[in-house]
């Protein structure tokens, strides 16, 4: 969450559920859409490139797109980064859609050195479950 203008580093795929992160940072207390944090990758091996993306005690974050890149039109088309979407499952068909996380990172040219941070939007949809959006009342 940025607190003045200071984003806080949070591990969103560690052992707490995104409602309690957002709880813990203050989403719902000042009614909030979207909090930001750094967070770090953590590599399914040591060796691997594929990112581990379990959180809480079952959930994972689902990728949505394949990323899109970031380009300033300045200096296209050398992308500045990447960004890409997940929704939150974990077998509870009322989380479906229920959150969102946008994870952006930079282009591995603008990097000097390896880094695993991740810029993350965590967002709150209460748009609803889009599941159970379509359903027919008995």
């Amino acid at each position: 969450m940025a607190m003045g203008n200071i984003i806080q580093e949070c591990d969103l795929y560690g052992q707490k559920e995104p409602w309690e992160i957002w709880d813990m940072f203050g989403g719902a207390t000042h009614n909030q859409e979207d909090l930001y944090f750094f967070t770090r990758l953590k590599k399914k091996s040591c060796n691997g490139s594929r990112i581990n993306r379990l959180v809480g005690s079952g959930g994972t974050w689902k990728g949505e797109d394949s990323g899109k890149e970031i380009i300033d039109p300045r200096y296209s088309p050398t992308p500045l980064g990447f960004r890409k979407r997940y929704r939150y499952e974990d077998g509870n068909p009322q989380q479906i859609g229920r959150w969102i996380l946008h994870e952006y990172r930079l282009s591995d040219s603008l990097i000097k050195n390896d880094t695993d941070y991740v810029l993350c939007r965590l967002r709150k949809n209460e748009r609803g479950n889009k599941s159970t959006k379509f359903k027919k009342e008995p």
